[in-house]
This record gives C-alpha cells, sequence and structure tokens, in this order.
C-alpha cells in the first residue's frame, strides 16, 4: 500500500477546492417603511443548501444598533424558459432571531441572491431581493462584497457579529483550543483502499474524480489530527477485478484502535431476493471483460462489510457510489453542472475537538454507507464527480470547519445531511440532453454493523 505523497495532495487540492463553505461580508440598503435602510451583513454559505446570515443595521432616527440572526436555505424555483437553470441561486432567509434589539416592524429582505459568472464559472454574490421567481427577478444590488478568510476573523471583527457565547465565536476562539492528541492516540494507522472503475466511458471520469477527492480529504484529516500513518491502495484500470479487490481485504491488518475506509465507485447492482439494503458491486471492465457473468466478478457490499468488521478495526467506514438497481440499469449522468463553486472559498481550519470526536471516538463503529437504496440509481457528472461522494466530502468539510455553527457532529448528522442534499439535488437536475428527465430516483442509506 502506498503512503500519500506531496504531489499527490497538490493535484487533489486543486480537484476539491470547490467543496468547502465560503464566507462573505456584505453591504446593501434595502427600503423599508418607505425608508432605504443600510445593512451590513455575515453570510456563511455551508455550500449545502444551507447557511447563516447575520444583519446588523440602525433604524432611520435612532442611534441603536441592532442585529438578527437569519437560518439559509437554498430555493429552486421553476424556471420560465427563457432562463437558464443554473444562472442564479437563491437563499431564502428564515427564521428571523433577534440578537440584540428587538423587532421594529422592519421589511427584512427575503432572499440573498448569487449569480454565475460566465467567465469563471463560479457563483458570486449579486444582491438581495423580496422574491425568487425567476431569472429576471429584481436584485437590490450589494455596494460591497468582502470575501472573508480566517486571517480576517479577529476577536473585534467577529464581535461586530457574534456574541462571545455563540458558537461561531466559540469555534475560533474557545472550543478549537483542546489539547493536542497523547502520544497513544497519535498511534493510529488510518487505512483507505479504494477501487474505482476509472476506464468506463459513461462514469469513468467521475469515479476518478471521487477517488482523488476522498484521498485528499482523508489525507487531511491524518495530517490535522496528526496521527502517524495514512495507508491508501487504490483498484483500478488493470488490477480493477475481483480476485484483486478481495487479495487486498484479506491483505488489511488493522489492530483494534486503526481506521479502515472502504470505498466504491463504478457499477453496482441488486440481487433480485437479497433483502439487504447495500449493492453488490460489479468488478468487470464492461469493454474487456463484457462476456464474463456478473454473477461470478462481483461482491457484495454487505459481505466486504463483515469481513472488515470482523478484522477488528475500532472504526470501518464501508462506502459505495453506484446504482443499486438491476444490473443492466445505468448511472444517469446529469447533463448540466448542478453543482458549482463559489467565489471566495474559507481557508480549510478545522475544529479540532469535532475532528477527534469523530475519527478518535472510543466507541467501536462500523457503517455501511451507500448512493443508492434498493431499486434506486446513483447520480454522477464527470466535473463534480458522484452527487452522494461529493456531498459526502464537502459534508465532512464543513461539518468540521471552524465556519461551522453546529456544537457537534455525529457520523448519524453526517450522513443525514449527505441524503437530504442528495436526493434534493438529484431531483432538480436534468439527466438528459432535451431536459425532459430529472434525476430524481436516488436516495443513499447509512446502517451500523
Amino acid at each position: 500500500m502506498k503512503k500519500i505523497s506531496l504531489a499527490i495532495l497538490t493535484i487533489l487540492t486543486i480537484c476539491i477546492s470547490g467543496k468547502a463553505q465560503s464566507v462573505y461580508e456584505l453591504s446593501f440598503t434595502y427600503p423599508s417603511n418607505n425608508k432605504s435602510v443600510a445593512y451590513k451583513a455575515f453570510f456563511i454559505d455551508y455550500n449545502n443548501g444551507k447557511g447563516q446570515a447575520r444583519l446588523k443595521f440602525t433604524l432611520p432616527n435612532s442611534s441603536d444598533s441592532l442585529l438578527v440572526n437569519f437560518d439559509v436555505t437554498e430555493e429552486v424555483s421553476d424556471i420560465p424558459p427563457l432562463c437558464n437553470n443554473d444562472e442564479r441561486i437563491y437563499y431564502k432567509l428564515q427564521n428571523p432571531k433577534f440578537i440584540a434589539g428587538s423587532d421594529s416592524a422592519i421589511s427584512f429582505p427575503a432572499y440573498i441572491c448569487f449569480k454565475k459568472d460566465i467567465t469563471s464559472g463560479l457563483y458570486e454574490p449579486m444582491g438581495v431581493a423580496a422574491s425568487a421567481t425567476d431569472c429576471k427577478t429584481d436584485v437590490q444590488t450589494f455596494s460591497k462584497v468582502a470575501i472573508v478568510q480566517k486571517k480576517d476573523l479577529t476577536k473585534e471583527f467577529v464581535l461586530i457579529y457574534f456574541k462571545t457565547y455563540d458558537v461561531f465565536y466559540r469555534n475560533i476562539f474557545v472550543t478549537n483550543n483542546s489539547k493536542d492528541l497523547t502520544t497513544t492516540e497519535r498511534d493510529v494507522t488510518l487505512y483507505l483502499l479504494f477501487v474505482a472503475n476509472v476506464t468506463d466511458t459513461l462514469i469513468g471520469a467521475a469515479n476518478s474524480k471521487d477517488m482523488y477527492d476522498a484521498i485528499k480529504f482523508f489525507g487531511k484529516v491524518k495530517d490535522f489530527l496528526g496521527i502517524y500513518n495514512f495507508i491508501y491502495d487504490t483498484v483500478t484500470r488493470n488490477n480493477f477485478n475481483k480476485q484483486t479487490v478481495q487479495q487486498k481485504i484479506d491483505a488489511l491488518k488493522p489492530r483494534s484502535k486503526d481506521i479502515v475506509v472502504f470505498y466504491y465507485a463504478g457499477h453496482g447492482f441488486h440481487q433480485p431476493r437479497d433483502t439487504r439494503t447495500g449493492p453488490c458491486i460489479d468488478l468487470r471492465d464492461l469493454v474487456v471483460d463484457k462476456k464474463k457473468k456478473y454473477q461470478d466478478n462481483s461482491l457484495c457490499m454487505e459481505d466486504i462489510a463483515t469481513s472488515i468488521k470482523n478484522k477488528g478495526a475500532r472504526l470501518n467506514l464501508i462506502i459505495s457510489d453506484c446504482c443499486n438497481d438491476t444490473v443492466n440499469a445505468t448511472n444517469p449522468i446529469a447533463r448540466e453542472a448542478a453543482l458549482s463553486g463559489k467565489k471566495g472559498i474559507f481557508d480549510q481550519f478545522w475544529n479540532t475537538q469535532k475532528c477527534r470526536d469523530l475519527f478518535l471516538n472510543a466507541n467501536p463503529a462500523t457503517i455501511l454507507a451507500g448512493a443508492a437504496i434498493p431499486g434506486h440509481l446513483a447520480v454522477s457528472n464527470s466535473d463534480f464527480g458522484g452527487y452522494f461522494s461529493n456531498f459526502f466530502i464537502s459534508t465532512l468539510e464543513t461539518s468540521l470547519s471552524l465556519a461551522s455553527t453546529n456544537p457537534k457532529i455525529t457520523w448519524d448528522d453526517i450522513f443525514n445531511q449527505v441524503k437530504q442534499q442528495t436526493e434534493t439535488k438529484a431531483g432538480r437536475t436534468w439527466c438528459n440532453v432535451e431536459k425532459t428527465q430529472k434525476c430524481n430516483r436516488q436516495r443513499s442509506f447509512n446502517e451500523y454493523r
């Protein structure tokens, strides 16, 4: 097996750069009771359909500053024929809560709007709006957009928008100062075995992207926590077959303190009379091995999970990004870029304690997770990989980040978010050139073993 190299990390950093959240300080004016109110906003875009906004303002004829918190949810409307489906993103401001001051019957904007730059392909903050009807909705443009990075988050700046008891403040200045890992805690090996059908003409590029993203992410876990070893191996191209996969699994020799991740990206199917949730993975190169029987050249994820669990590692993640329908069903390929990066990715500094709680939890766990339940398909796109894999990595990045306001995370939290995001995005994306068929038959799963 291979220890991760600096060259690989450099390449993979480019591949995964658009997954993390973005943080902005925004300035704008908005009418309320026939008067214009000047706002400054601190907006966290989690890049998973959710966010948080804090609006700071002073009412006309008053010297008192008001501060209001909003939950933010991405909203997609029925797009008229003259609009491009991905031209704008609207984030709905919900559940206003006054942090300083009180309700003064003021009219707040209903949406924060992002618009895609046709040159870079990245979404950029555009302005605020009263509705999200279509791409022609009037938008009050921002007078100033400042991209916020970790170096900008001084106590003086953060206290403009947050109180010392807020999770965001405590993530940066309090709870992230947990003790370093002890020598015993560092003595952990994280194993990653990634099996990917990268030569398939339909889904090969997406599977390759998933593989690089996973290697990059788990390598970062090793570096951030300071554990001693990250050892990864891949099964692709000429080695992509059942015998090699079985040999690699048999060769895993984790200790009781170690972490094992088995990850598959390729074609999958559900056995007709199999009552288990997990798919079976098709380990044939469908160009070279098209005459081979799939029954003799496949492994079932449930059996892989059992085999790896029996090796006794403390944490086992058994993950598949593949279809779970009949063997002849094909992964839908998204025909439009339903996911796109935002301008201004926040520096990825994680919360030490959250990362420790997730990956170094003393309670042993084996989790089987996949992109599709029986009878469902797995959507992918060559630009960003499988929907499930994309959201799995981005949810982990977001949840561990200092910008996250969730005080504690668990694997259930992670996979529940991934399930929701995957199903929502699949249902909103066209899967054919004619834009008549939505990729709406995908629901992911996770189970403890």
